[in-house]
């Protein structure tokens, strides 16, 4: 049975704060070509809120950040004072855009070569709890991958044992053949070793150091993605 490599995406292939940052930058340009002053109520602050009581009111959209942000489109435009049809129908254009910016990701150095090195020798897959389409032209990576689980479109999300599973299923392996690659200590480490799989830690540059309240541990450690290749050989020996 081959060896099966997931990858998180966000914070292990780029990193995800300028992406985000600039798709939001993007957004205030997007309402304010269409709706001056709405920026004045849509800001930072009012976006946490909003959020913070749509959780409240909607738990399960934790794991479906797509959705989520739709219905804080939905509101706030509402709140500004738009009819529900007509807020429903440019909260969707919205999110279509910020989708677009979302894409736009700076990829860690050597991502390319890394990942055109094991996909010759392995099964390489997605599992990832943003909403990054790995595939879409933005990214440029999607000939490198067989096939992505978001947690947005399946309703899992890491660490559920279930997103894992739905991978290792998905490939024809078995969860013991499967190594996931990550930088969260419990999204992608800690989840992957409670439901029986093999993992990475992706600490870039070796800035961290693993806290044991994380629970669960490692099978590799990694700085670079250029230790990736070496460290998957000695996991699969």
């Amino acid at each position: 049975m081959s060896t099966l490599i997931t990858f998180d995406l966000d914070n292990t292939l780029w990193d995800v704060s300028p992406v985000i940052l600039r798709a939001e930058y993007a957004m205030e340009s997007w309402f304010g070509e269409r709706f001056p002053r709405f920026d004045a109520l849509f800001s930072s602050t009012f976006r946490e809120e909003l959020r913070r009581q749509i959780l409240i009111e909607f738990p399960e959209m934790s794991s479906n950040l797509t959705a989520l942000r739709l219905i804080m489109y939905e509101r706030a435009l509402k709140q500004f004072g738009l009819p529900m049809e007509e807020a429903n129908a440019i909260a969707k254009a919205a999110l279509a855009h910020f989708c677009e910016w979302r894409q736009k990701v700076d990829l860690y150095p050597h991502a390319v070569d890394v990942l055109e090195m094991l996909s010759q020798h392995y099964t390489l897959a997605v599992i990832t709890n943003g909403n990054a389409d790995v595939f879409h032209p933005h990214v440029g990576l999607g000939h490198y991958f067989d096939f992505a689980v978001r947690a947005d479109q399946s309703g899992i999300a890491k660490p559920n044992a279930d997103i894992f599973l739905m991978a290792a299923n998905k490939a024809g392996s078995d969860i013991s053949e499967l190594i996931h690659i990550g930088d969260h200590p419990i999204d992608d480490i800690r989840g992957a070793s409670d439901v029986g799989a093999q993992s990475i830690w992706f600490n870039r540059h070796g800035a961290q150091r693993w806290h044991d309240s994380w629970e669960g541990r490692f099978d590799a450690e990694v700085h670079s993605l250029l230790e990736l290749p070496t460290a998957i050989r000695t996991l699969t020996r």
